[in-house]
């Protein structure tokens, strides 16, 4: 219990580290995406952040170019923690004369527990992707994506733990318990720096049928990473001061930003661990008309054919990072302890906390530690994807994300399923997604963009006190987008057929010569 109490401890200093070091980086022009931006990812018109959701939607969409320049996202979720209803409000993250109510014995909480017999669990997903582009060329479109991203899962947290951290191992009404859990408890979290190549291709263009492919391979550097988790842990708390550890086989791992022996900030270097990610894709669509062959002369000249109805699948997330930096893996197998004085017990550094933990666990202050390298895997997922265009500009999506864990220390991506109806043109778009977010929580959304500029949220109830506050899920973005057939200037025979409603043909009529009259010399 010392451990989850220590490790709450530190990641709220790293947290409150990194929260600084993000606010330097929005001062710059970075993209902040969510979970899945079901709002943007799905439309024709995303460009670039369609290859999120399927790298294989680049080479089919009506744009030429697309350069993705700002946008802005959060997104977290919960179902311990919570803010009530009737004491929640969106304005109190901004304002400090309005601040939100306490409670609790110190009279220092603004969140309530979820005290249920259900495992808890928890998704962060944030990611700043620095400006990135698309461009097609007839049946090939290249891409370019960079960017930063961190992801935290926690899964499979039995509620007797949640809830000695919650009450910082002071809850009496579970003393003297002896308590069995074996759930494979799974805690994750990875931040770092990627940029990669997307490239998509027609691979088959027949009559009304339309099949591309994509992938997007992508260089990771990773900032920091960790993990921990449980396959059983038998243990009994009989007071806040006395823990028994009767059985516990696991392992943990951590490379961070931080000196191991003391508290100060190490950035020395940055970029700890290395990695390769990969998403995959295929996409058909049944084209309303045939497609024309053409040569390209000019890429805005290229024409675009809408579709009737499209589906897509594809691997997101493939990959891990590897960290050889300030990494240290520790293995729990099949120990046992008696800690007497646990909440007087205390460290001056991480080091130090694990020589004592070592100590109570082996009777040596070293054997814990049992390597300096560790691996976090990305959060990989599948998705599949439909689309109908079922009456002039009105569309309706519906999108599957299902996690797929390689490694017990990956981080485990939330299942989606969503159906979103949309109005899209060139210039406006709006639409209503509506999802099951892990099997569990049904939510409301809604996005608009106008032109180059998107805003929405997959949770529309997390700006109001409709219910319990649990998380929220924002998302904002600046974009500039070419449209294929949209020609500027000179009309000439390279411009496609778009291009020929805005001009018209001035037939010249020929007027009929006049007639010499013949020179005569004689009359």
């Amino acid at each position: 219990m010392k451990l989850l109490t220590y490790c709450v401890d530190s990641f709220k200093k790293f947290l409150s580290q990194r929260l600084t070091v993000l606010g330097l980086l929005l001062v710059f022009p970075n993209i902040l995406f969510s979970q899945e931006m079901l709002g943007i990812v799905n439309s024709n018109y995303a460009g670039i952040s369609g290859a999120m959701i399927n790298p294989a939607n680049t080479v089919a969409s009506p744009l030429y170019i697309d350069i993705n320049w700002f946008s802005l996202d959060l997104f977290l979720e919960n179902n311990y923690i919570y803010m009530a209803k009737n004491e929640y409000r969106f304005k109190r993250f901004f304002s400090s004369s309005s601040p939100f109510p306490t409670h609790g014995v110190d009279n220092n909480l603004i969140m309530y527990d979820n005290y249920t017999h259900t495992d808890k669990k928890a998704y962060l997903n944030i990611r700043l992707m620095t400006p990135s582009f698309s461009i097609n060329i007839g049946k090939h479109s290249f891409g370019l994506v960079t960017g930063v991203r961190t992801a935290m899962s926690v899964r499979n947290v039995p509620y007797d733990i949640a809830k000695f951290g919650y009450e910082q191992l002071f809850y009496p009404p579970q003393y003297g318990i002896n308590y069995v859990d074996n759930r494979n408890m799974r805690i994750a979290e990875l931040s770092w720096a990627e940029i990669g190549f997307n490239y998509s291709y027609v691979i088959k263009q027949q009559s009304l049928d339309y099949w591309t492919a994509g992938i997007t391979v992508k260089d990771l550097q990773g900032i920091a990473g960790g993990y921990m988790y449980s396959t059983n842990i038998d243990y009994v708390m009989l007071d806040k001061d006395t823990l028994i550890i009767r059985n516990m086989n696991g392992g943990a791992g951590y490379s961070l930003p931080v000196n191991y022996n003391g508290t100060s900030v190490n950035t020395n270097p940055i970029f700890k661990g290395k990695g390769i990610g990969v998403d995959i894709g295929m996409l058909y669509e049944k084209k309303k008309r045939s497609i024309p062959k053409e040569k390209i002369k000019k890429l805005c000249a290229q024409t675009y054919v809408p579709y009737k109805y499209k589906f897509g699948f594809s691997l997101l997330d493939i990959g891990r990072i590897k960290f050889t930096q300030n990494a240290q893996k520790l293995a729990f197998d099949n120990v046992s302890s008696y800690w007497p004085d646990l909440s007087k017990t205390t460290f001056t550094s991480l080091n130090s906390f694990t020589s004592h933990l070592s100590n109570r666990f082996y009777g040596d202050s070293t054997k814990l530690v049992t390597g300096n390298t560790i691996s976090v895997m990305l959060p990989t997922a599948l998705s599949i994807q439909a689309d109908l265009n079922y009456y002039n500009n009105w569309y309706v999506n519906g999108t599957l994300v299902y996690p797929i864990q390689f490694s017990k220390t990956g981080i485990v991506r939330p299942m989606i399923v969503a159906l979103t109806p949309r109005y899209e043109t060139a210039i406006f778009e709006a639409s209503i997604p509506f999802s099951i977010y892990d099997w569990t929580k049904p939510r409301l959304g809604l996005s608009a963009r106008f032109r180059g500029f998107f805003v929405g949220t997959e949770k529309l109830g997390g700006f109001f006190h409709f219910s319990d506050f649990t998380g929220i899920d924002f998302y904002a973005g600046l974009k500039l987008s070419l449209r294929k057939g949209n020609c500027r200037g000179k009309v000439n025979q390279s411009c496609g057929i778009q291009e020929y409603k805005g001009f018209r043909k001035k037939d010249k009529e020929k007027k009929p010569k006049k007639l010499r009259r013949p020179l005569t010399l004689f009359k």
